[in-house]
C-alpha cells in the first residue's frame, strides 16, 4: 500500500514509478553533465583568450624599454644641472633624517 493514498498497488505499479524515476534520475544526469561541459568549454575559452590578449612579453618589453628611457633621462638631467641635484639629494636626505629622528 501507498503511503498517499489508500489504494492497494501492484507490483507493476511499483516497479512502473520505479522506472518513471530511474528515466527523470538519468535525464537529470545527462543535463548535469551537458551543463557542466559547455561551462568548462565556456571557461577553457575565456582563459585562452585571456592568455592571448595580455600579450605579455610586448607588455614586459615595453616596460623595459621606457625604464631604460626613463634612466637616462634622469642622467642626462643630472649632467645638465649637477648643484640642482646636489641640493635635491641632500634636501631628501634631510627629510628622511628628519621624518626617522621624529617621534
Amino acid at each position: 500500500m501507498s503511503r498517499f493514498t489508500h489504494k492497494p498497488t501492484t507490483r507493476e505499479e511499483v516497479q512502473s514509478e520505479i522506472d518513471h524515476l530511474m528515466s527523470a534520475l538519468e535525464d537529470l544526469r545527462r543535463d548535469a553533465a551537458r551543463d557542466s561541459h559547455h561551462r568548462l568549454g565556456l571557461l577553457k575559452s575565456r582563459a585562452e583568450s585571456l592568455w592571448h590578449d595580455s600579450h605579455l612579453d610586448e607588455h614586459c618589453a615595453d616596460l623595459s624599454k621606457k625604464t631604460v628611457q626613463a634612466g637616462r633621462m634622469a642622467s642626462k638631467c643630472v649632467r645638465q644641472h649637477p648643484l640642482t641635484t646636489v641640493a635635491l639629494a641632500a634636501g631628501a636626505c634631510a627629510l628622511i633624517g628628519y621624518l626617522v629622528t621624529r617621534r
